[in-house]
Protein backbone atom coordinates (compact mmCIF):
# COMPACT_ATOMS: atom_id res chain seq x y z
CA UNK A 1 0.00 0.00 0.00
CA UNK A 2 3.10 2.56 0.12
CA UNK A 3 2.54 2.96 -3.65
CA UNK A 4 -0.39 5.25 -2.79
CA UNK A 5 0.04 8.53 -2.53
CA UNK A 6 -3.83 9.63 -1.01
CA UNK A 7 -5.01 7.96 2.23
CA UNK A 8 -8.80 8.57 2.74
CA UNK A 9 -9.67 7.05 6.33
CA UNK A 10 -13.15 6.69 8.02
CA UNK A 11 -13.43 8.30 11.40
CA UNK A 12 -15.67 6.57 14.04
CA UNK A 13 -14.63 2.77 14.00
CA UNK A 14 -11.95 3.54 11.86
CA UNK A 15 -9.42 6.27 13.60
CA UNK A 16 -11.94 6.73 16.39
CA UNK A 17 -12.99 4.65 19.31
CA UNK A 18 -16.44 6.58 19.95
CA UNK A 19 -19.01 4.01 20.78
CA UNK A 20 -19.02 5.13 24.69
CA UNK A 21 -19.37 8.75 23.90
CA UNK A 22 -22.10 8.44 21.23
CA UNK A 23 -24.11 6.34 23.55
CA UNK A 24 -24.20 8.80 26.21
CA UNK A 25 -25.36 11.20 24.13
CA UNK A 26 -28.33 8.95 22.61
CA UNK A 27 -29.30 7.94 25.79
CA UNK A 28 -29.16 11.70 27.07
CA UNK A 29 -31.45 12.06 24.59
CA UNK A 30 -34.32 9.23 25.67
CA UNK A 31 -33.71 10.55 29.23
CA UNK A 32 -34.61 14.07 27.98
CA UNK A 33 -37.69 12.31 25.96
CA UNK A 34 -38.33 9.91 28.87
CA UNK A 35 -38.51 7.10 26.64
CA UNK A 36 -36.52 3.76 27.78
CA UNK A 37 -32.56 3.98 27.13
CA UNK A 38 -30.05 1.31 25.96
CA UNK A 39 -27.35 -0.42 26.93
CA UNK A 40 -24.00 0.51 24.98
CA UNK A 41 -23.58 -2.27 23.75
CA UNK A 42 -26.94 -1.87 21.91
CA UNK A 43 -26.47 1.68 20.57
CA UNK A 44 -22.59 0.71 19.53
CA UNK A 45 -24.25 -2.31 17.54
CA UNK A 46 -25.85 0.80 15.10
CA UNK A 47 -23.13 2.93 14.88
CA UNK A 48 -21.73 3.87 11.82
CA UNK A 49 -24.40 5.47 9.99
CA UNK A 50 -24.96 9.26 10.83
CA UNK A 51 -27.17 9.93 13.86
CA UNK A 52 -29.90 10.23 12.05
CA UNK A 53 -30.30 6.67 11.41
CA UNK A 54 -29.18 5.77 14.75
CA UNK A 55 -31.95 7.59 16.55
CA UNK A 56 -34.17 5.84 13.84
CA UNK A 57 -32.84 2.14 14.40
CA UNK A 58 -33.12 2.56 18.10
CA UNK A 59 -36.62 3.85 18.41
CA UNK A 60 -38.26 3.17 15.27
CA UNK A 61 -41.69 2.46 16.80
CA UNK A 62 -41.97 5.86 17.53
CA UNK A 63 -43.63 9.13 15.31
CA UNK A 64 -41.05 11.13 13.07
CA UNK A 65 -41.27 14.42 15.48
CA UNK A 66 -40.08 12.21 18.52
CA UNK A 67 -37.21 11.08 16.63
CA UNK A 68 -36.52 14.56 15.49
CA UNK A 69 -36.25 15.74 19.31
CA UNK A 70 -34.06 12.78 19.82
CA UNK A 71 -32.06 13.90 17.35
CA UNK A 72 -31.98 17.55 18.13
CA UNK A 73 -30.71 16.58 22.22
CA UNK A 74 -28.47 14.20 20.92
CA UNK A 75 -26.81 16.54 18.93
CA UNK A 76 -27.07 19.07 21.81
CA UNK A 77 -25.31 16.37 24.33
CA UNK A 78 -22.61 15.13 21.69
CA UNK A 79 -21.87 18.52 20.10
CA UNK A 80 -20.85 19.91 23.53
CA UNK A 81 -19.13 16.18 24.69
CA UNK A 82 -17.47 15.17 21.47
CA UNK A 83 -14.62 13.81 23.34
CA UNK A 84 -14.98 12.69 27.22
CA UNK A 85 -14.26 8.78 26.46
CA UNK A 86 -13.38 8.70 22.92
CA UNK A 87 -9.56 7.97 21.76
CA UNK A 88 -7.73 6.59 18.64
CA UNK A 89 -7.81 3.28 17.77
CA UNK A 90 -4.34 1.42 18.27
CA UNK A 91 -1.46 2.51 15.88
CA UNK A 92 -3.99 5.28 14.36
CA UNK A 93 -1.66 8.48 15.30
CA UNK A 94 1.58 6.20 14.28
CA UNK A 95 0.23 5.53 10.80
CA UNK A 96 -1.11 9.10 9.95
CA UNK A 97 2.51 10.61 11.31
CA UNK A 98 4.20 8.08 9.27
CA UNK A 99 1.96 8.83 6.43
CA UNK A 100 2.72 12.56 6.93
CA UNK A 101 6.16 11.70 6.76
CA UNK A 102 6.29 9.75 3.77
CA UNK A 103 4.86 12.77 2.18
CA UNK A 104 1.52 10.76 1.05
CA UNK A 105 -1.82 12.98 0.93
CA UNK A 106 -4.29 11.97 3.95
CA UNK A 107 -8.54 13.02 4.47
CA UNK A 108 -10.98 12.23 6.46
CA UNK A 109 -14.23 11.38 4.62
CA UNK A 110 -16.98 10.94 7.37
CA UNK A 111 -20.69 10.94 7.80
CA UNK A 112 -20.27 13.10 11.38
CA UNK A 113 -20.63 16.64 10.24
CA UNK A 114 -17.58 18.40 8.92
CA UNK A 115 -16.93 21.09 12.01
CA UNK A 116 -17.29 18.45 14.65
CA UNK A 117 -15.42 16.11 13.08
CA UNK A 118 -12.30 18.30 12.95
CA UNK A 119 -13.18 19.57 16.24
CA UNK A 120 -12.55 15.96 17.49
CA UNK A 121 -9.38 15.28 15.70
CA UNK A 122 -8.49 18.72 16.71
CA UNK A 123 -8.56 17.75 20.59
CA UNK A 124 -6.91 14.07 19.52
CA UNK A 125 -4.17 16.18 18.54
CA UNK A 126 -3.98 14.68 14.77
CA UNK A 127 -5.33 17.12 13.26
CA UNK A 128 -1.93 18.78 11.86
CA UNK A 129 -1.78 14.60 10.18
CA UNK A 130 -4.54 15.46 8.02
CA UNK A 131 -4.69 17.57 4.77
CA UNK A 132 -9.05 17.62 4.36
CA UNK A 133 -11.45 16.97 6.40
CA UNK A 134 -14.95 15.73 4.32
CA UNK A 135 -18.12 15.29 6.85
CA UNK A 136 -22.01 14.74 5.83
CA UNK A 137 -22.67 18.52 5.41
CA UNK A 138 -19.56 19.44 2.53
CA UNK A 139 -20.79 17.77 -0.22
CA UNK A 140 -24.67 17.56 -1.13
CA UNK A 141 -24.39 13.58 -0.75
CA UNK A 142 -22.77 11.53 1.89
CA UNK A 143 -21.21 7.76 1.97
CA UNK A 144 -21.76 5.50 0.28
CA UNK A 145 -22.15 7.97 -2.42
CA UNK A 146 -18.98 8.91 -4.47
CA UNK A 147 -19.06 12.10 -3.97
CA UNK A 148 -17.27 13.09 -1.01
CA UNK A 149 -14.54 10.80 -2.19
CA UNK A 150 -14.74 13.16 -5.97
CA UNK A 151 -14.51 16.02 -4.16
CA UNK A 152 -11.68 14.78 -1.97
CA UNK A 153 -9.92 13.89 -5.22
CA UNK A 154 -10.34 17.15 -6.65
CA UNK A 155 -9.10 19.06 -3.24
CA UNK A 156 -6.42 17.61 -2.66
CA UNK A 157 -5.50 17.06 -6.74
CA UNK A 158 -4.99 13.10 -6.60
CA UNK A 159 -5.39 10.38 -9.20
CA UNK A 160 -8.23 7.35 -8.70
CA UNK A 161 -5.69 4.99 -9.53
CA UNK A 162 -3.14 5.99 -6.49
CA UNK A 163 -6.19 6.46 -4.01
CA UNK A 164 -7.65 4.61 -1.05
CA UNK A 165 -10.39 4.58 1.43
CA UNK A 166 -9.94 2.84 4.74
CA UNK A 167 -12.84 1.91 6.99
CA UNK A 168 -14.51 -0.31 9.22
CA UNK A 169 -17.93 -0.91 7.58
CA UNK A 170 -19.53 -1.94 4.11
CA UNK A 171 -20.69 1.52 3.75
CA UNK A 172 -16.57 2.74 3.63
CA UNK A 173 -16.16 -0.32 0.64
CA UNK A 174 -19.05 0.51 -1.23
CA UNK A 175 -18.35 4.44 -1.12
CA UNK A 176 -14.87 3.48 -2.68
CA UNK A 177 -16.33 0.91 -5.38
CA UNK A 178 -18.46 3.83 -6.48
CA UNK A 179 -16.04 6.01 -6.93
CA UNK A 180 -13.27 3.80 -8.72
CA UNK A 181 -10.75 3.85 -6.24
CA UNK A 182 -8.83 1.17 -4.19
CA UNK A 183 -10.30 0.16 -0.80
CA UNK A 184 -9.12 -1.46 2.91
CA UNK A 185 -11.53 -2.63 5.61
CA UNK A 186 -9.89 -2.64 8.83
CA UNK A 187 -11.32 -5.67 11.76
CA UNK A 188 -11.97 -3.40 14.37
CA UNK A 189 -15.04 -0.66 14.74
CA UNK A 190 -18.57 -0.99 14.36
CA UNK A 191 -19.62 -1.80 10.83
CA UNK A 192 -21.06 -5.15 9.28
CA UNK A 193 -18.07 -6.86 8.59
CA UNK A 194 -19.76 -10.02 6.94
CA UNK A 195 -21.53 -7.89 4.30
CA UNK A 196 -18.33 -5.56 4.39
CA UNK A 197 -16.02 -8.87 3.31
CA UNK A 198 -18.70 -10.06 0.72
CA UNK A 199 -18.22 -6.69 -1.49
CA UNK A 200 -14.35 -7.97 -1.76
CA UNK A 201 -12.47 -4.75 -0.63
CA UNK A 202 -8.85 -4.98 -2.19
CA UNK A 203 -7.09 -4.96 1.42
CA UNK A 204 -8.26 -6.45 4.86
CA UNK A 205 -6.66 -5.06 7.37
CA UNK A 206 -6.43 -6.53 11.11
CA UNK A 207 -5.39 -2.97 12.51
CA UNK A 208 -4.35 0.60 11.28
CA UNK A 209 -0.72 -0.58 11.64
CA UNK A 210 -0.25 -1.18 7.68
CA UNK A 211 2.61 1.13 6.82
Amino acid sequence: MRHLELYIFDLDGTLLDSGKDIALAANYAFEKLNLKTFSEEEIISKVGYGAKKLIEDLIPEYPQEIKDKALEYFKEFYYSNPVIYSKLYDGAEETLKKLKELSKKVAVVTNKYEALSTEILKKLNVIDYIDLVVGADTTSEKKPHPLPVFYTLEKLKSDKDKSIIIGDSETDVLTGKNAGIKTALVLQGYGNKDLALSLNPDYVLDSLKFI
